[in-house]
């Protein structure tokens, strides 16, 4: 089964239990029809997403949940209380189960982290 042009992510894809493989598919799904600059690679162990070569968002497997996180989610405007603290930046959200409301949310969340990376690329 092919989700990626990329071997790598194939292979970490392939190797998820199926309990995390479809809340890693949603996520990855909705941050591809985001934007069509999208690329992604494994990084220590996890699914790394980038627009305009600046990393912005992390896919991470963790016991019991999959985390989608934010790296500049400290500069989200959080409209619907989603995002927990992870470190200075960075924001996640944490999906236990699949959530169809939280999938409606969430293409906001993406918006607005690719424009954010998009005018931090505009000042550089």
């Amino acid at each position: 089964m092919q989700f990626s042009q990329h071997v790598e992510v194939n292979s970490f894809l392939q190797s998820l239990e199926y309990s995390y493989r479809i809340p890693v598919l949603q996520f990855r799904r909705l941050l591809f029809q985001a934007t069509d600059e999208l690329e992604e690679c494994i990084k220590r162990g996890t699914l790394v997403f980038s627009v305009c070569n600046e990393e912005f968002c992390v896919i991470k497997v963790v016991k019991n949940s999959v985390r989608l996180i934010f790296l500049n989610g400290a500069e989200l405007s959080d409209n619907h209380n989603l995002l927990k603290s992870f470190g200075l930046k960075s924001r996640c959200i944490e999906l236990y189960e699949s959530n169809s409301k939280l999938m409606g949310i969430l293409p906001t969340y993406i918006g607005e982290s690719i424009s954010i990376v998009r005018q931090h690329a505009e000042l550089t």
